[in-house]
């Protein structure tokens, strides 16, 4: 079961809310595991985001939402939803005190409805105004733990990179790992890596789940690099603000369009390189995540008759704090009736 006493407050709420939020988006949503259909997923995680965020003690605005998604051919594409759904710019919650929240209603869209690990539902806050608005479009990043910090940097060569790191984990670099999506963008770097003998995880999605790992000593994921998401950038930005990590990044538009919409969001310099206090600023921000599918950090959600246990990642930065929460939901009156299984 999870921990009865509260978990101590941040960004205007207590931990603890922000874990109950995506626990229950979890257990409605990990039921579409394998059912092969993303859109009716996205759409039922967002309901459920939305209604779970209305109840927070906090006003929260919605600044990052990822938009589109990988379809199975690997295009991105918009996401058909309906009306009334989150959305960017949404105002949610019963309390005053204002944030900024961004969320990933389902990081491996795609991995949860084959069946596949390493699925989770996430969410972020921090006090209003703090989250870098970026247009739903890619980001490159750079992303190491807390003993890497202040060693790497986006614009030297991806082997200097690893050394550092190596250097700074005291490893060679033959037995450092690190996480690079399996995208066609990333066959040079990808070979880059491999030149320096580091061993590489090729990842078929989502890039937060690994930055996780990359935060938690001794759960060997050295670094996450390459082209992703910019949602997800600010996202594993306040994950490194809560393990006391970095992330650098440049955003990366691939077309006119996105450099106008770029601008509109006031990012004039393309080629700046954004540190973590660009992406978030200040200190207070708390970052909670639920398994959806089996994975390295989080387990997936598992039924039983009238409930189902999850597992759940919650941490602040005031107080520091990381708490894993392993808990029992009795979601109808029978659950239970035969014992609970531990």
């Amino acid at each position: 079961m999870g921990a009865s006493e509260p978990l101590a407050g941040s960004v205007s709420a207590p931990a603890i809310e922000y874990a109950a939020v995506t626990e229950q988006v979890a257990l409605k949503v990990a039921r579409m595991e394998g059912a092969g259909v993303p859109e009716e997923t996205y759409t039922l995680a967002t309901e459920a985001f939305r209604d779970q965020l209305a109840n927070l003690p906090v006003s929260g605005e919605v600044s990052i939402l990822r938009e589109e998604r990988l379809d199975e051919e690997g295009k991105l594409r918009p996401l058909k939803v309906r009306p009334g759904i989150l959305g960017v710019g949404d105002r949610l919650g019963r309390g005053e005190l204002e944030v900024d929240l961004a969320v990933e209603p389902v990081e491996g869209l795609q991995l949860l409805t084959k069946g596949q690990a390493g699925a989770i539902s996430a969410v972020a806050a921090s006090s209003r105004g703090t989250m870098l608005r970026t247009p739903d479009m890619y980001m490159s990043k750079l992303i190491v733990g807390p003993r890497s910090r202040g060693r790497v940097d986006i614009d030297a060569p991806v082997s200097e990179n690893i050394e550092a790191i190596a250097g700074a984990v005291q490893r060679r670099t033959s037995e450092i790992t690190v996480a690079v999506l399996d995208r066609e963008r990333h066959e040079g770097l990808i070979e880059e890596i491999r030149s320096t003998g580091a061993r590489i995880q090729i990842r078929p999605e989502g890039d937060l789940t690994p930055v996780i790992a990359t935060g938690i000593r001794g759960a060997e994921i050295h670094a996450v690099i390459g082209i992703g998401g910019a949602p997800e950038g600010i996202l594993s930005a306040a994950v490194m603000k809560c393990l006391g990590g970095e992330i650098q990044a440049k955003m990366w538009p691939t077309h006119r369009s996105q450099v106008e919409r770029l601008r509109e969001y006031g990012i004039e310099d393309l080629d700046k390189k954004l540190t973590l206090e660009d992406l978030i600023r200040g200190d207070d921000v708390v970052f909670a995540a639920t398994g959806l599918t089996p994975g390295e950090t989080l387990n997936g959600v598992r039924y039983f008759r009238g409930g189902g246990r999850t597992h759940t990642l919650v941490m602040s930065t005031k107080p520091r704090m990381i708490r894993f929460l392993d808990t029992i939901h009795a979601l109808e009156p029978e659950a239970g009736a035969q014992g609970f299984q531990i």
